[in-house]
């Protein structure tokens, strides 16, 4: 049973808004952080399809994405036998590591060399994590940890023996070695919805904050040509175009990097329109839930403001 359904993580959402709004100059550093995202996204999508092809003779959990204050992983899969812990790398190429260094290194095909985070340093700190949790509630259970590589083409060299890392294709063999090593049920019925509803309630989706420091973003509609629409009557650029969809854009964009809510005064102030009659006109069209009155009024953009259009 999954419990927690991958979504596209903040980090995606927060970096394409981003890539819309920022100077022509930084675009390019902020669509290499977007594509490497996007990546590591589509390998866990592939993992998380594995686990639907599963056939698991008991009741079992999976979290993915699961989220706490500080802490991330990527998979945790729950069942009354023992607790498996994933970190997925989506990765090509030669990958190694060295222990001394704490580095988790990968040669391309260009020969290039590139250093990542150790993912074998990140599951022991998200394994230590839990291992507090379930002592807190008094249970008593395995947990293994593991890390998984996506790209079936990736050659996986020397790594950290404690930790075991494999293609994605083994994660099906894994998963029965694990079964057959604790055939005794650790977890009674009591136990195993205990951990469950204390796992749900720890459970905090973050936002994703850039690193970097953001630089000052484009305003307005802005239109499939890149130009930025004028209002008069509704968005039009001037290469003839007239779309509602801009408008959604713009404010699926402005929730994502500045608010969830806006004023009047803001809203004009970000499509550059004039009028606040013709403002509070377009804000009530939207539908959207508000709170305080009058010149104190916030519209609550909705997260899925531009899945509305």
């Amino acid at each position: 049973m999954t419990v927690i359904v991958r979504k596209l993580p903040s980090k995606i959402v927060v970096l394409d808004a981003l890539l819309r709004r920022v100077p022509l100059e930084k675009r390019e550093y902020i669509e290499n952080l977007l594509k490497r995202a996007e990546i590591g996204y589509l390998g866990e999508l592939k993992v998380d399809t594995i686990w639907k092809e599963l056939d698991l003779p008991m009741k079992f959990l999976l979290f993915h994405n699961y989220e706490i204050p500080h802490y991330q992983i990527d998979t945790l899969f729950v069942c009354p036998h023992f607790l498996l812990i994933l970190e997925i790398k989506n990765v090509a190429g030669y990958i190694w590591y060295d222990p001394e260094k704490h580095q988790f290194l990968r040669k391309r095909k260009s020969g290039e060399i590139e250093s990542f985070q150790s993912p074998f340093d990140q599951v022991k700190r998200n394994v230590e994590k839990i291992e507090r949790i379930i002592k807190y509630l008094g249970i008593n259970i395995p947990i293994h940890k593991a890390v998984v590589i996506v790209e079936p083409t990736t050659v996986i060299g020397n790594m950290d023996g404690e930790i075991s890392i494999f293609h994605a294709i083994g994660l099906r063999t894994e998963v029965k070695r694990l079964l057959l090593k604790y055939s005794k049920q650790n977890l009674g019925i009591v136990q195993f919805e205990t951990l469950k509803e204390h796992l749900l309630k720890l459970y905090q989706p973050s936002k994703y904050k850039p690193k970097f420091e953001i630089p000052p973003i484009r305003k307005g509609a802005i239109c499939n040509c890149g130009k930025v629409m004028a209002y008069k009557r509704g968005f039009t650029c001037i290469c003839g175009n007239k779309s509602k969809e801009a408008l959604y854009q713009g404010l699926h964009d402005y929730r994502v990097l500045i608010s969830e809510r806006i004023t009047n005064r803001e809203f004009r102030d970000f499509f550059f329109i004039e009028s606040h009659d013709a403002a509070n006109k377009i804000l009530k069209r939207l539908g959207f839930n508000s709170e305080g009155s009058n010149k104190n009024r916030k519209y609550l953009i909705p997260e899925d403001v531009w899945r509305i259009f």
